[in-house]
């Protein structure tokens, strides 16, 4: 095997999600919650490491805005059967009521945590919305 195949083996090693402690999925983390806070989706005083640590450990994150009546769970679901750096999916459900779970497969692009936190964006703001017209 030349240093090239190793190269990529380790790679795809460190990619795959044996334990929870995985750096990729700590900077994806740290990443969501950054945006969170760029959006004003989370109060000023969130800790960004702390915050992401415990998503790491959890495996989910609890977005409420007590404001306008919203409250989503995103879960981080890892199918550790697959070998590929590509095996986290995201479910985002609505917990308030019944409808679907938005899935986002992509997780593998940084494109994936937009897409997460402009749904939230998106849910908060229309239940701002709605509660002004009230």
């Amino acid at each position: 095997m030349d240093t090239f195949d190793k190269l990529v083996d380790q790679l795809l090693n460190e990619f795959n999600v044996e334990d929870r402690n995985d750096p990729a999925f700590y900077d994806y983390a740290v990443i969501f919650v950054q945006q969170l806070k760029q959006r004003n989706l989370v109060p000023p005083g969130v800790d960004v490491r702390k915050t992401a640590m415990q998503i790491v450990k959890d495996q989910y994150y609890n977005y409420i805005d007590v404001n306008d009546n919203v409250s989503f769970k995103v879960s981080f679901f890892f199918d550790n059967k697959d070998p590929t750096p590509n095996n986290l999916r995201v479910e985002v459900d609505n917990l308030l009521n019944d409808d679907p779970p938005k899935m986002i497969e992509n997780t593998h692009e940084e494109e994936s945590i937009d897409e997460i936190v402009d749904f939230l964006d998106t849910a908060s703001r229309e239940a701002e919305q709605k509660s002004g017209e009230v």
